[in-house]
């Protein structure tokens, strides 16, 4: 976010900035690199969170020194650097969700032919933590970390499957329901009124409510507890995912997600002592 004592980036001395500050700027250059780019220049950078050039160098520098970030010597440009990655390694890692997964999200592909997703809630997104490429021609892939906004995607709502209306309201109160294509849904009360069907089926469905001339199906993925932790999705053109194609990829990502689900615990509260 823009800071308003860096008004003037390019202007007169840096402001002198408290630790907290300074970490919290730090952090935000890291986030400028969610992006599509794999290479930012500093002063884009600046300009974007409304730094202090001077700011901007010393902080890019501070990162690169620690690994976070790597310069590029032949233009000046930064891309992210190894410590990045091995944080992120390490948090997969840790994850049992990602490691029971990735066998299965990998042969339902293989099987079904289409791209598959695992993705796990973060505040109003569903975020990509596992992407596969399916087999067939013309595949529309989503990329590692995308995010898309919970009521246009199907993995969003199978991770909000368990949810009563009461609930619904109340997790999606400050959702814009910005529209991305023709087929989004922009208002709580129809997004409201489509979950009862998907709670009733077990499977969520996007059509083209992402993106156009794409269709998703997608299941809930739940832990020992029997929360929802996680969505399994299969997603293809519409040309090739309607009718009896897209109730058998449906059955196919409920069947995957099962199993996953199994392999988390889920069914075994007696085994686990809950």
């Amino acid at each position: 976010m823009p800071y308003a004592t860096d008004a003037t980036p390019d202007d007169g001395p840096a402001p002198r900035e408290s630790g907290t500050q300074a970490l919290d700027r730090a952090l935000s250059v890291l986030l400028a690199f969610r992006g599509t780019e794999t290479e930012r220049k500093v002063s884009d950078v600046s300009r974007e969170l409304g730094l202090h050039k001077s700011t901007a160098s010393r902080l890019f520098r501070a990162l690169a020194d620690a690994g976070f970030l790597q310069r590029n010597e032949e233009n000046g440009n930064y891309r992210l650097g190894v410590a990045v990655f091995e944080l992120g390694a390490r948090y997969l890692a840790g994850l049992d969700l990602h490691t029971l997964a990735r066998p299965l999200v990998h042969r339902l592909a293989e099987e079904e032919g289409e791209s598959v997703n695992l993705s796990v809630l973060e505040g109003l997104d569903a975020i990509s933590i596992h992407v596969v490429q399916g087999t067939r021609n013309l595949q529309l892939v989503s990329r590692l970390g995308r995010r898309i906004p919970l009521w246009c995607s199907a993995a969003g709502k199978a991770l909000l499957i368990d949810q009563d209306d009461a609930a619904l309201r109340a997790t999606l109160a400050t959702a814009p329901f910005t529209a991305l294509t023709a087929n989004t849904i922009t208002d709580l009360d129809t997004f409201v009124s489509r979950m009862a069907t998907v709670r009733q089926q077990g499977w969520a469905l996007n059509d083209q409510e992402s993106e156009e001339g794409l269709r998703v199906v997608a299941a809930p993925v739940r832990d020992r507890h029997g929360r929802v932790t996680a969505a399994i999705s299969v997603s293809g053109p519409i040309f090739r995912v309607d009718g009896d194609r897209m109730a058998e990829l449906a059955a196919a990502a409920c069947r995957t997600a099962d199993e996953l689900s199994r392999q988390l615990g889920y069914g075994f509260g007696e085994a686990w002592g809950d």
